[in-house]
């Protein structure tokens, strides 16, 4: 029986844990800290693990994980994976990343300028704490401009600014502010608008050995504040054009990273000049969801996550077959709440039931609960699943989700 540690094991994680857990593994779990925030925490099933504990010292933390005789450490959401490099590197567990490198993991201005160092394409970029050293940069840059923490999860105080004024106010939006990992931004990121399309990129690792587990399309919307919010995860096949050449471009990046173990989550914006880093993190994409990847991939990254601590020769040689061929087309559609209200469940459950392509919902509020204008991915109210054999069905269905989204069908006063 193997005995695995998941450092905050919410988001995706929880699906890793539960597929290890139905495969007799022990769980054992760690809250990186006590101040996370609720939308974390909020859907934990701590009833899965046999021991939880919160850390709060590294020395306790390390003979939690070693006392339990424990043999691998992963993180289950953006907010663990500080933690368990810490962990990983101290007790030299094997199915760790490199540490050198654990800080450009995290740390967005770090992460990009490694690639430069490296030759590998990098975006044009500037952090400060100093609003000035902010717009003498802008001074040599076209607009638009994008603003973000240094580090954060989702779309958290993400801006899209087309003059100096709009780059101000994000400026004093972002610096200073306790961020949704529960930092306070002591700097803010400042880089170029890349213009193209923008795709995600999941791997699993195992000792360098990569498994390519989905490429996806973003469909993303700005809004009249400036925010950046997800409306459409489309999952491609491996025969686009664009799946190689994204493929490879990342294989760098977790090179020059570091990556080595575990799952990855890249973003990576495909331009005129070829493909170019968003940002990437060491865990599991947060959307994913396990019955939908069966219909589709096959085999998803959380079970080849999985896969990869409990079967590794079967993982190794899982990784050798040809890339996935989707079975089915999906959208991972993200509702955009158009103003505050309360949820309605009922009318909207009605008419996702009679969507042909409709698979399943997860909503984040319960019925009757508040829900405010969307403004990130934090406060956007549910993820719907649809899955179809034909991808013009998955629009039409898009359409009449928008459509009574726009007339506030799941809101009511």
């Amino acid at each position: 029986m193997k005995r695995i540690a998941i450092v905050d094991g919410f988001s995706s994680g929880k699906y890793i844990a539960n597929m290890l857990g139905e495969q007799d593994c022990e769980l054992f779990h760690i809250i990186s800290s006590s101040n996370l925030d609720d939308y974390y925490l909020k859907s934990f099933d701590q009833s899965i693990y046999s021991k939880n504990i919160v850390h709060s010292d590294i020395d306790i933390t390390s003979k939690y994980i070693v006392n339990n005789r424990i043999e691998f450490v992963l993180a289950g959401t953006e907010t663990g994976v500080e933690l368990a490099d810490e962990i990983n590197n101290l007790i030299n567990l094997s199915y760790s990343n490199g540490f050198g490198k654990a800080i450009a993991r995290r740390n967005k201005y770090e992460m990009i300028e490694s690639l430069r160092q490296l030759g590998i394409r990098a975006t044009k970029q500037i952090q400060s704490n100093r609003w000035h050293d902010i717009e003498n940069w802008l001074e040599t840059q076209e607009y638009p401009v994008v603003a973000k923490p240094l580090s954060s999860a989702g779309s958290d105080s993400v801006f899209i600014c087309n003059n100096k004024e709009e780059a101000e106010n994000a400026f004093s939006r972002i610096y200073n502010k306790i961020n949704k990992l529960n930092l306070k931004n002591e700097a803010v990121l400042f880089q170029e608008f890349l213009k193209g399309y923008e795709y995600v990129v999941n791997f699993v690792s195992l000792n360098k050995k990569v498994m390519v587990t989905e490429v996806v399309k973003y469909h993303k919307r700005q809004l009249n504040s400036g925010n950046i919010v997800y409306d459409i995860d489309e999952i491609l096949d491996s025969t686009c054009p664009e799946f190689i050449l994204l493929v490879d471009y990342v294989k760098q990046v977790c090179s020059s990273l570091e990556i080595e173990n575990g799952p990855s989550h890249a973003e990576v914006m495909l331009t005129d000049d070829g493909p170019c880093l968003v940002e990437i993190a060491a865990r599991s994409d947060g959307i994913l969801r396990p019955n939908v990847s069966d219909e589709t991939t096959g085999m998803g990254q959380l079970a080849a996550t999985a896969l990869s601590l409990i079967q590794p020769e079967a993982f190794n040689a899982k990784s050798e077959e040809s890339f996935y061929r989707l079975k089915k087309y999906s959208f991972n559609v993200c509702l955009i709440s158009p103003r505050d209200g309360k949820l309605n469940k009922k009318p909207f459950d009605a008419l996702l039931k009679s969507l042909p392509s409709f698979h399943s919902i997860e909503y984040f509020v319960n019925d009757g609960d508040s829900v405010t204008q969307t403004k990130d991915v934090f406060s956007q109210p549910a993820t719907i699943y649809l899955v179809h054999d034909s991808k013009i069905q998955l629009w039409e269905d898009h359409n009449k989700i928008r459509n009574f989204e726009l007339l506030g069908g799941y809101l009511k006063d």
